[in-house]
Parts: C-alpha cells; sequence; structure tokens
C-alpha cells in the first residue's frame, strides 16, 4: 500500500523522528566515560527550531534572528542586541564601530594581558593601539587601582575593553567611577560571564557596550556565533553597517528580510557624504569598509532555545563549582583556588599551582590518562606569544605583569559546565585524589 504524505505530513514525521535521535543520542553521551572540559547541550527544543529554519528554506538572518536579538536585549537589560557569525567578529564590529564613533587612529585601549587574543586582535584591525596591563590575582580581572593609575600616567588611552574572566567579577562600581573620572568610554567582553550578576544585575548591562561568544564551550551556544548589546542607538546602527557588507542602513532591523510588515526602510535618501547619482537605490549605499559577519538563520534557531535555559546552565555549573571548591578546601595542598558567591556564573574552576611539589604537566598528564579533559587559562601572557612578538610595534605595555606569568606557567581549569553531572564531577575528585597520593 501506497500512503501519499503532503509537505506538511513528511515534516511532521522528520520532527517525530528527530525527536527519538535526539533522546538516543543524548543517552549515548551521558553514558560517555570521557569527562568533557566543556560543550553543548541540546535537547529537542534546539533540534526542533533547528529543523524549522531548514523547512523555512531561509539560511541568512531571518525571523529566528530578529527575535533572538531582541531576547538577548532584554535578558542584558540593553535596549540593543545584534547577532554575528562568531564571538571574534562580534569584538571586531565593536571595535570598528567605536573607532567610528569615538576614537581616531593611533588612539590607544587599555586591555588586559592575560586574556584571549580576539579581544586584543580587534583593536589593532581597527587601527587603535592596546596597551596590555596586568591582571589582579584577586578577581583575575582589571584592578581599577591599575586602571585609575594607567589613566592618569598614558593620557593617550582614550578607552578600556576588557574580559571578565572565567565569568568572576572585579568592582564594576569603582571601574566605571574611574572612566568617567578620566573620560574614557569602557567595553566588556562577556563571553565568560553571560549568567554573572553584579549587585542583581546583568553584568552585560554595564559599560558602553558589552560583547559576547556563544561557542559550543560557553554557557549558551549556538555553534559558532556571537552578538553585542548596548543601548547607544548609534553604535548598534555602525555596527549593523559594518556587520552588513558597510551598507549605510538607520533601521535597527532589517526590514527588507523580515517578516514583519511594519518595518519598512526610513532612509528615503542618500548620504550627504556621497557622489553617487541622485537616484542610486540607497540599499546599496556603501558608507563604511565592512564584512559580512551575520549569523545563519540555524545558528540562532539554536540561540532562541538556549536562551530560555540560562538559569538551570548556570546552577549547574555553580554546584559542580561548589562540588569542586569544598574539596580543595578539605585539603593542604598548596593550590591556590577562587571562591564565588551566587551571583556568579563560573566558566570553569581555576588552579594555581605556584607551591606546590608538582606542576601543572604533573597533574594534567594524570588526568588524561583518566579521560578527563582540562585546560590552561588560554592566552596566559599573550605578551609572550609569537603572534604578538611579530607585532609589538602594534602594542604598548603598561607596569610589569608578573601576575600573567604566574597564570601562564602555573594555572590550570577543570570543567564546571552543565555537560558533567554528579557522576562526572565524582569521577575527576576521585581521580584527583589517587593524584595527590603520590605527593
Amino acid at each position: 500500500m501506497v500512503f501519499l504524505m503532503n509537505k506538511n505530513d513528511i515534516e511532521m514525521q522528520i520532527k517525530i523522528l528527530f525527536d527519538r535521535w535526539v533522546d538516543e543520542t543524548n543517552s549515548e553521551i551521558a553514558q560517555q566515560e570521557k569527562v568533557r572540559y566543556a560543550g553543548p547541550v541540546l535537547g529537542r527544543e534546539e533540534y526542533r527550531n533547528m529543523l524549522d529554519a531548514i523547512f523555512s528554506n531561509w539560511w541568512s538572518g531571518g525571523s529566528f534572528t530578529f527575535d533572538a536579538e531582541k531576547e538577548l536585549a532584554l535578558m542584558s537589560d540593553r535596549n540593543h542586541g545584534l547577532l554575528t557569525n562568531s564571538g571574534s567578529s562580534a569584538n571586531l564590529l565593536l571595535m570598528e564601530a567605536a573607532k567610528e564613533l569615538y576614537f581616531n587612529d593611533g588612539d590607544k585601549i587599555l586591555t588586559l594581558s592575560c586574556g584571549f587574543p580576539t579581544t586584543v586582535n580587534p583593536i589593532m584591525s581597527a587601527g587603535l593601539v592596546p596597551v596590555f596591563v596586568d591582571i589582579d590575582m584577586d578577581t583575575l580581572n582589571l584592578s581599577p587601582a591599575l586602571l585609575d593609575d594607567a589613566l592618569s600616567k598614558d593620557k593617550g588611552i582614550k578607552g578600556v575593553f576588557v574580559a571578565h574572566t572565567l565569568g568572576f567579577k572585579s568592582d564594576i562600581k569603582t571601574l566605571l567611577d574611574v572612566v568617567r573620572k578620566h573620560n574614557v568610554h569602557l567595553f566588556f567582553d562577556c563571553c565568560d560571564a553571560y549568567g554573572t550578576k553584579y549587585e542583581g544585575v546583568p553584568i552585560q548591562s554595564y559599560g558602553k557596550a558589552a560583547s559576547f561568544s556563544f561557542y559550543v564551550a560557553h554557557h549558551i551556544t549556538m555553534g559558532e556565533g556571537g552578538g553585542v548589546v548596548t543601548n547607544d542607538p548609534d553604535l548598534n546602527a555602525t555596527m549593523r553597517g559594518f556587520r552588513n557588507w558597510g551598507r549605510y542602513c538607520a533601521s535597527p532591523n532589517c526590514c527588507i528580510r523580515s517578516k514583519d510588515p511594519s518595518l519598512f526602510c526610513p532612509t528615503t535618501k542618500l548620504t550627504n557624504n556621497c557622489d553617487l547619482p541622485s537616484d542610486y537605490i540607497v540599499n546599496y549605499q556603501y558608507e563604511w569598509l565592512g564584512y559580512n559577519l551575520k549569523p545563519l538563520e540555524i545558528q540562532s534557531a539554536i540561540l532562541q532555545a538556549q536562551i530560555p535555559k540560562l538559569e538551570k546552565f548556570n546552577e549547574i555549573r555553580r554546584n559542580n563549582y561548589d562540588q569542586f571548591l569544598t574539596y580543595f578546601k578539605s585539603k593542604d595542598l598548596g593550590i591556590k583556588t577562587w571562591e564565588i558567591d551566587e551571583e556568579t556564573s563560573p566558566f570553569a574552576f581555576p588552579l594555581l599551582l605556584e607551591n606546590t611539589k608538582f606542576n601543572r604537566k604533573h597533574l594534567t598528564d594524570h588526568l588524561q590518562r583518566d579521560k578527563i579533559e582540562t585546560r590552561v587559562l588560554f592566552g596566559g601572557n599573550l605578551m609572550l606569544h609569537p603572534a604578538y612578538n611579530k607585532k609589538a610595534h602594534l602594542w604598548e605595555s603598561f607596569g610589569k605583569h608578573d601576575n600573567a606569568n604566574n597564570i601562564a606557567e602555573n594555572f590550570m581549569m577543570l570543567g564546571v559546565s552543565q555537560v558533567n553531572d554528579m557522576e562526572k564531577i565524582n569521577k575527576v575528585i576521585e581521580a584527583l585524589d589517587s593524584f595527590f597520593k603520590k605527593w
């Protein structure tokens, strides 16, 4: 017997089979012996959204992207949000747009030497000069006192762009007081900190703007992807222009591709600084030397399903972190750890092994044999890397970097992400126990 199925029936059957596939896949992942450092946790909602994006037959940013951007702004207590194809792209757009609006060629932007390259590289790409400062070892972030010292001694510094390392908080209010005192712009990279709050307020709501990465290892994911939130309409519009090939657009939403019939292009004429024919189609006017950094619609579909799960994921992260902290506080090993409060959403569990009989390689090799992943703090001291040695004429350094050097030499991290349940956390603790008994 032949069953005739229309397009809607076929789509429904595909979704039913996908639901079964997701259940089986997640069950297999849960049974794996390997303790992953981090990774995505995807359920039926994500895969259903992906299928809907596929069935829509629209691959570039569409309704999922517009909706996810609105939700990103709402959860950040911001007026504007935009999505990109990566966290690196988010930082690039932010620095390019900030340069267009606030800075001039050669202006200096203070940043951390102990960080990740994609916070720093966009500064240089925009024709600005990174000034590296050391981290505060108590918070792993920027010290307000060091910031004040640097801004007082180097008047060429016009902005600050730093990350919230591992989701940890610095003294935000004091930082804001310092930048207001010196009249400089403050931007935050929140790739490790989505879910962290400061005095009850999302940490990404502070500063001129805040960027995100939604890479697979982060708190929530869209595979590869990133975003920026801000309250500045000019900054938002300029970032959107740079993201969309450099096209001029005065609208916060793309009225060409949106399914919302209420949206329309508010631009009726070419900008003044233009030699194009008067009847040239304004949608194709290029105001900036831009890029194509838009996300795929299927990426935004994943993110839209991930955003409501953020609090649940953060609860798991904090619980996993607390298990490790309790364990290490019960030991006298000479290992430095960091306590967190209930407002912090940790990216990982950090360890500093500067006063131990064993070194980092001893411990990481042991854990690796037990199929347990670890990480260093990514860049450590960025100035020690070949890429920055080769481009030393493009950046400057302020003060000593003893803490960053210490991090590069003696620091490691254990995974606390939502991919690991208590059984896997206990496996890590058992492996740690077996290692420490040898020392």
